[in-house]
C-alpha cells in the first residue's frame, strides 16, 4: 500500500467524535487505573468502587448504588427487580430496552412490553393512561414504566421536567413504579440546568453511563433505594456478575463533566465481538453473546 500523501492526510479525522464508545483514555486516566486502590468488590471492600458509588448516589440523590459493566445490564436488573414473570413494562416504542437489548425484558425477567409512541421518545401521562389495562385476572400484571432521558432515538431529546413529573404521577396512580434509563441523563443536566438529582428524585431507579462524556471504557452505575440496592446486587452474583479488584475499572472515570453536545440520533453504540479464549475460541455460545453492548 502506498503512503499517504499530504492531500489524504489532511482529510483524515484527528479526533472521532461519532460516539463516546471509540474515545480513547488519556494518560491520566490509565495512570488512574495503575495506581487505583482495589480490592474484594463481592465483599464491599473495594474502595474504589464504594467511593464511586457514594459519589453517583449522591449525585442522583438516592440511597444506595451498584457499579455495574452495561447500560443494558442497568435496565435489566432493574427489571428484574420490579417485575415478576408475566407482568408488563410500559415504555416508549423507539426505547434502547425494546430494540437493542436482545429481547432481555423476556428472556431474563419473563415481563412484557407495552410500547407507546411518544413524540421522539418522550410519551405523556395521558398515553400511559390510555393503555392501563383493567385489573382481571386474564390480563398482564403492568408493574413499570421505563423512561429513556436523553431519548437516543429521538435525537437526543430532552424529556421536560413537567413531563417526567406527570408521567410519574401516572404510573403512581395505578401502583406502577418508574425506572429511568439515564445512559444520557448528564447531557439532559447540562443542556437544561436541571440537576440530576432532580430529574430523577420521584423515580424508583435510574442509572447513568460513565462513557458518556466520561471517557471511561467500562461501567455504569445504577441506583435506587437501600433495600432495592441490596436486590440487585444479588440479581447480579445470580447472573454471574461478579468481580474481583474491580477498583481499577472504576477509577477510570473522573470526577462528572456531561457535555452539552446533544447525541447524534444514528449514533448507535458500536458492536463489539465478545472475550475470546487465548487459542481464539470464544469464551461463550454464540447464542448468549450480545451483539451490541452499550
Amino acid at each position: 500500500m502506498a503512503a499517504p500523501t499530504a492531500a489524504t492526510s489532511i482529510i483524515q479525522p484527528r479526533v472521532d467524535l461519532y460516539s463516546d464508545t471509540v474515545s480513547r483514555p488519556t494518560a491520566g486516566m490509565r495512570r488512574a487505573i495503575a495506581e487505583a486502590e482495589v480490592g474484594n468488590e463481592q465483599a464491599g471492600e473495594d474502595p474504589t468502587v464504594n467511593r464511586l458509588q457514594a459519589m453517583v448516589a449522591e449525585l442522583l440523590g438516592q440511597e444506595a448504588a451498584l457499579f455495574l459493566p452495561s447500560g443494558t445490564m442497568c435496565n435489566e436488573i432493574a427489571y428484574r427487580v420490579w417485575c415478576d414473570h408475566g407482568d408488563e413494562i410500559i415504555l416508549d416504542e423507539t426505547s434502547h430496552a425494546l430494540h437493542f437489548e436482545t429481547g432481555g425484558p423476556g428472556a431474563l425477567s419473563g415481563v412484557m412490553t407495552r410500547p407507546v409512541s411518544g413524540d421522539r421518545g418522550m410519551f405523556t401521562a395521558a398515553q400511559v393512561e390510555a393503555v392501563i389495562r383493567p385489573k382481571t385476572r386474564h390480563a398482564p400484571r403492568q408493574k413499570l414504566v421505563s423512561i429513556e432521558n436523553t431519548a437516543n432515538l429521538g435525537g437526543g431529546a430532552i424529556w421536560p421536567l413537567r413531563q417526567v413529573d406527570e408521567v410519574v404521577a401516572a404510573a403512581r396512580a395505578h401502583g406502577m413504579r418508574v425506572h429511568m434509563d439515564g445512559a444520557r441523563l448528564l447531557n439532559a443536566v447540562v443542556a437544561s440546568g436541571v440537576s440530576a438529582a432532580r430529574f430523577a428524585a420521584k423515580t424508583d431507579s435510574v442509572w447513568i453511563d460513565l462513557s458518556e462524556g466520561g471517557r471511561s471504557k467500562l461501567g455504569l452505575v445504577s441506583t435506587a433505594g437501600a433495600t432495592v440496592g441490596s436486590c440487585s446486587a444479588s440479581t447480579t452474583l445470580a447472573w454471574g456478575i461478579a468481580a474481583r479488584c474491580s477498583g481499577c475499572v472504576a477509577r477510570s472515570w473522573p470526577r462528572p463533566r456531561p457535555r452539552s453536545r446533544r447525541p447524534r440520533p444514528n449514533a448507535r453504540a458500536s458492536r463489539r465481538s465478545s472475550p475470546r479464549r487465548r487459542d481464539g475460541r470464544p469464551r461463550c455460545p454464540a447464542r448468549w453473546r450480545r451483539p451490541a453492548a452499550r
